[in-house]
């Protein structure tokens, strides 16, 4: 009866070993993230994005892209080592209090509709689903 067990044990590892081993993690993707604007002056305005993860850890890159159609980036696209506060580009911060990030994108041209795409990258260099958003 023990070598049974013993057997059946082993049996159960091995498969659950073969069930998963092929699956790649995913980063996660379930997080939620919105832009907002200042008002424009001379049809420029000022862009921050916030973003609500779901788990701080293992994340290596956030990806952040802000168009004026659907599938564009024009008005921002930008990738941020994540927790970099030093060396964005001008116009550009990162803060995070916890679970929520705050990134002001800087000045970019007046859009009555903002497409934006983000996506997070884990630091097993696997990026997670893009999360997409309209704001208007």
């Amino acid at each position: 009866m023990d070598k049974y067990l013993i057997v059946l044990r082993r049996k159960t590892l091995l498969l659950l070993f073969i069930l998963f081993s092929g699956i790649p993690l995913k980063a996660q993707s379930n997080f939620d993230a919105f832009v907002t604007t200042s008002a424009p002056i001379n049809d420029v305005v000022e862009g921050t994005m916030f973003i609500t993860l779901t788990d701080t850890n293992q994340i290596d890159l956030v990806e952040v892209k802000v168009g004026s159609k659907e599938g564009q980036a024009d008005l921002a696209n930008q990738q941020f080592t994540y927790d970099q506060t030093s060396g964005l580009p001008a116009g550009m911060s990162w803060q995070r209090l916890g679970y929520r990030v705050t990134i002001s994108l800087g000045s970019f041209a007046y859009s009555d509709l903002q497409f934006g795409y983000v996506r997070l990258k884990n630091n097993s260099g696997v990026w997670s689903d893009i999360f997409a958003f309209v704001t208007n």
